[in-house]
């Protein structure tokens, strides 16, 4: 759900997040994209990456399979199950595939994303996102989505891979719902808050979005069953690089599964909705996720944040300590009633290699 700059503003940002997660942009991120003058965070180590054409040829709608077959367990949800919800929705299909964080570890441990939370506060208060070495501070960052209708923000997090260029976010933050049509400029500020642009701000030179989203969702614009279209707005962009350097080895990247399993939840984003204004970085947490809320193939978690939080993150097994775990599905919509992200499988990743 979007709306224009002038009349429907206000209305906009006082209403709860039915279906989209854009939030009208408050004030315009700086127009020149440029390094900032400051002394760079040290060039991140990348992990081991796995090569291309690894991902399986299995139908994306397949269920999940009985047994847990992860190489690196990151905790159960749905795995064991199969994945088909009341409206006989399936997501995408778990696909045996981790990539670590650059830098920290992962914690692998029960109630890692304790202490449970669902306000919507300030990620870390007092902690600038300028010198923070944790990487939620540092990779999550605010998206702008302009269209001649105007602009609009997004959440998206940069993650571990091969060209050191990938914002992961929600389709629907790429794909113009109302347009029917790409975004005409997206532009991404990692570590934004409050006009501040501690990492630059970066130009998209390429996106991907999943066919199931595009197609589903026409149906449901359209006044059909929504057809699951949910269970696949996730969706990746790459950042064109800066003075030969990538966003990676600027900010980091965020480790990234895609197993369907997780072990509890961070979510952070920039929710611009009353009582936010998409100026500052807030986060909500559970250790215990549902699934297939609303009949749809997606997680659920006791959430509020809303509009401007889509393409957040669902970054599972984090350290506290540096903010590294694993993201293993987006933000797609939510409210008051709660948020909605659907995992992330062999969909993504062939996705994810298609642009990287």
């Amino acid at each position: 759900m979007r709306t224009t700059r002038l009349a429907a503003a206000a209305a906009a940002l006082a209403a709860v997040l039915a279906v989209g997660g854009c939030v009208i942009l408050p004030p315009p991120l700086p127009g020149e994209i440029t390094l900032p003058p400051t002394t760079p965070l040290p060039v991140p180590s990348p992990t081991t990456q796995p090569q291309q054409g690894e991902a399986l040829p299995v139908e994306p709608d397949e269920p999940i399979t009985d047994a847990d077959e992860t190489g690196a367990d990151t905790g159960e949800l749905y795995a064991g199950s199969r994945g088909e919800t009341v409206d006989g929705y399936l997501p995408d299909a778990a696909f045996d595939m981790v990539l670590e964080p650059t830098r920290g570890t992962a914690a692998v441990q029960p109630g890692i994303a304790l202490p449970v939370h669902d306000g919507g506060d300030e990620l870390l208060p007092g902690e600038a996102n300028g010198t923070s070495r944790n990487l939620l501070l540092s990779t999550v960052g605010r998206l702008e989505l302009s269209t001649s209708e105007g602009d609009f923000t997004c959440t998206g997090t940069v993650i571990n891979s091969d060209s050191g260029l990938i914002v992961a976010t929600a389709a629907h933050c790429i794909f113009d719902d109302e347009t029917r049509d790409w975004y005409d400029r997206i532009l991404f500020a990692p570590g934004y808050e409050r006009g501040d642009t501690p990492y630059g701000v970066w130009e998209a030179e390429r996106w991907w979005v999943p066919e199931q989203y595009l197609e589903a969702n026409t149906r449901w614009l359209d006044g059909a069953d929504d057809d699951g279209w949910m269970g696949f707005d996730f969706g990746f962009i790459r950042f064109a690089p800066q003075g030969g350097r990538t966003l990676e080895q600027v900010v980091g990247g965020q480790g990234i599964s895609f197993t369907a399993e997780t072990n509890g939840v961070v979510i952070a984003g920039y929710p611009g909705n009353d009582p936010f204004d998409s100026e500052v970085l807030r986060h909500c947490a559970e250790d215990r996720l549902n699934y297939g809320a609303g009949g749809d193939a997606n997680y659920g978690a006791d959430c509020v944040m809303g509009d401007g939080a889509s393409g957040s993150g669902w970054v599972s097994n984090v350290d506290p300590a540096t903010g590294a775990g694993h993201i293993t599905a987006v933000y797609s919509n939510g409210g008051d009633t709660g948020a909605y992200g659907p995992p992330l499988g062999v969909t993504a990743w062939n996705g994810l290699q298609s642009i990287d």
